[in-house]
């Protein structure tokens, strides 16, 4: 999945200051990668430079208010589809309640091994890595 905008505001947001290594670790960037990202955050000025670090502008804030109550325009965005209470398929489109969202256990299948994640209960399309379903809340499944 993408990174965009509103993942790495509100990263900032939670963690106060930034470096490229929390990017890294967050969103499996490659170090030049993340540190490309957070030049082209601090040109549009959403970012900061802080000594080493970056922390939230007004106007990283400002659209962080934004997304939280209208939603980012990047449309696979799962924390924008939490808010209509369900994620949906990337392969088929079906709708996920997000009450019935469960990382599903790592499993092997004789010829494939399924990972831990959420996974599309129509297609068996992965719709979440285990990491990305643990950061937006989604609990594990009990069997």
């Amino acid at each position: 999945m993408k990174t965009n905008k509103h993942q790495t505001l509100r990263l900032t947001q939670a963690k106060g200051r930034i470096h490229s290594q929390d990017l890294v670790q967050a969103f499996d960037y490659s170090p030049a990668t993340a540190r490309s990202y957070l030049s082209l955050l601090r040109r549009q000025e959403f970012l900061q430079r802080v000594g080493p670090a970056y922390q939230l502008t007004e106007c990283g804030a400002t659209r962080l208010r934004y997304f939280e109550a209208s939603g980012c325009p990047h449309p696979p965005c799962p924390l924008c589809q939490g808010k209509t209470g369900g994620y949906s398929c990337p392969r088929c489109a079906l709708r996920l309640a997000a009450s019935e969202a469960r990382i599903l256990p790592e499993k092997d299948l004789w010829l494939v091994m399924r990972h831990p994640g959420v996974y599309c209960t129509r297609c068996w399309g992965l719709i979440f890595t285990e990491a990305q379903a643990l950061r937006y809340g989604i609990p594990r499944s009990a069997a």
